[in-house]
């Protein structure tokens, strides 16, 4: 019975702390990684950055710039630098999309490469304020913890009570998987603050030479040949019924057209 109050209180603590941390309203934050601060006003290490790069460059050089892009970012190791999706189009226009995510060093010298290689078209920044998501995760990982030990304490008291310790064994257990779910999701948050996503593009349609359009329908000609003559003989399909039912309905028409205006060429003689 002791127990089952002492776990009741337990409890209640824990909501305490959980109304105190919500009704906090100023807490120092955590320090980042100094890289991340460099060339940043003061209040901005809460930031996630998203960068966008389109560049264009001959139809000879995007699968080499696009090659030497995924090569330099699984070389940077020194930034962790992830390639998170890559894709190259050699359909009528020659074209690449790369997408990936490293510290603001990493992501500089893939833009310096980008630009090394080809003309910008365009680039663009911008940035998602994560703050309250962090210092949220950071009170739910404390109130856990905190929980966890008074959790920790009421196990060892209770002795010979197999119910309680069942009980506090079981919620023991529920807390550490939220411990573990509120840690991946607070290294989620720090690994987006830490690290910048970088988007590139490159094109070839601004430098495309004046016989490529050519070229492209010279060698579709024999594609386009038969895919013209499949649409006519699909048009000539739907197109027959109806010819052969205006050829049997015409002269009836006509016939009976003249016997209508006969009788009115009678009256008038």
């Amino acid at each position: 019975m002791q127990f089952s109050i002492k776990l009741v209180k337990v409890a209640a603590a824990v909501a305490l702390i959980a109304l105190a941390g919500c009704g906090s309203k100023s807490e120092s934050g955590g320090q980042s990684s100094p890289a991340r601060l460099q060339g940043k006003e003061k209040g901005a290490e809460f930031l996630a950055y998203e960068h966008s790069v389109g560049v264009d460059t001959g139809e000879a050089q995007v699968r080499p710039l696009y090659e030497k892009v995924v090569a330099a970012c699984k070389a940077d190791t020194a930034n962790g630098c992830m390639l998170l999706d890559s894709s190259l189009d050699s359909g009528r226009y020659m074209q690449a999309r790369i997408s990936l995510r490293a510290k603001p060093a990493g992501v500089q010298k893939i833009v310096a490469l980008v630009a090394a290689e080809g003309e910008l078209t365009s680039q663009g920044t911008k940035a998602e304020d994560l703050g309250r998501p962090v210092m949220d995760s950071r009170k739910r990982l404390e109130m856990l913890r905190q929980y966890q030990a008074q959790l920790q304490e009421l196990e060892k008291k209770s002795g010979n009570d197999v119910d309680a310790l069942i009980k506090v064994t079981k919620e023991l257990a529920t807390v550490q998987t939220e411990l573990e779910e509120a840690t991946a999701e607070k290294s989620l948050l720090m690994q987006r603050i830490d690290t910048d996503l970088l988007n590139v593009s490159i094109s070839a349609q601004g430098k495309r030479s004046f016989w490529s359009p050519v070229k492209r329908s010279l060698g579709n000609f024999t594609e386009n040949l038969s895919e013209g003559t499949a649409n006519a003989i699909t048009a000539l399909a739907y197109i027959l019924p109806w010819l052969a039912g205006f050829a049997i309905l015409f002269p009836l028409l006509r016939k009976g057209w003249r016997r209508l205006r006969a009788p009115r060429k009678g009256v008038a003689k």
